[in-house]
């Protein structure tokens, strides 16, 4: 075929000023990362690089969701760094977040769940940001503040799945109600760290008696102190959290 035959085939081709849109790298990373399903009435997004520190900066910075992966990777690497020599200066004498173990849970490529708490407890000390952390297979979940009584719904909270792997955004629908939401969880047999009581025993059957709770001790015994504890530490907790 000579040139003049090519170029007449071209112009008698309906589409030959018309030309796909480029999938680039940035733009398949753009569109995994706002593909949305949805969890307990909330959008539930993918995490890349899967950590917890991702979901923060994506609280903190919106190119984070719609940004390419250097410039996530980047902003995760920059900002761990920058996060572990802030803890470094400012968290002294805590042996729940000593040296090393903020050092290797910020420097992890891939946090474990341990490791993960750490992160979510410098960021509540650092950044006034609360964590939720949920592990569907094993049906367990755990908050930082530990303590539920010290929860406060002013906070930013972070929901996040165990392997960190997906976060909830509540942007566009109402935040979950703590207490309501383990309840429900508690109801479908999750373990729920509840707090205990600390009261004296006696003031404890008088409180649970006063508020009509009801304490279930193993079969065959009697109620203990700690089962009053427990009972009653639920009940403050969800008491806070509603």
């Amino acid at each position: 075929m000579s040139l003049t035959d090519l170029f007449s085939t071209i112009d008698k081709n309906p589409f030959k000023n018309s030309c796909p849109p480029p999938f680039t790298r940035q733009k398949r990373d753009m569109i995994t990362l706002t593909k949305t399903d949805h969890q307990w009435g909330a959008s539930k997004r993918p995490l890349d690089p899967p950590r917890l520190t991702t979901a923060w900066l994506s609280l903190e910075d919106p190119l984070m969701v719609i940004a390419g992966a250097n410039y996530r990777s980047t902003e995760v690497r920059d900002k761990s760094f920058a996060l572990q020599e802030e803890a470094l200066s400012v968290l002294r004498g805590n042996r729940k977040l000593t040296k090393a173990k903020m050092g290797d849970a910020l420097s992890s490529m891939k946090p474990n769940e341990d490791q993960t708490k750490v992160i979510a407890r410098i960021l509540l000390a650092l950044k006034h940001v609360q964590t939720v952390c949920y592990n569907e297979e094993k049906k367990t979940v755990w908050t930082m503040p530990e303590d539920l009584r010290a929860w406060s719904t002013s906070l930013r909270t972070i929901w996040i799945d165990s392997r960190a792997e997906h976060f909830l955004d509540f942007s566009d629908s109402p935040p979950l109600v703590l207490g309501l939401w383990l309840s429900e969880r508690e109801d479908e047999g999750w373990t729920v760290d509840w707090p205990v009581s600390e009261e004296t025993y006696e003031d404890m059957k008088r409180i649970a008696l006063e508020k009509g709770l009801t304490v279930r001790p193993l079969e065959g015994t009697k109620p203990k102190k700690d089962d009053f504890a427990r009972v009653l530490g639920r009940h403050y907790a969800i008491q806070h959290l509603a």
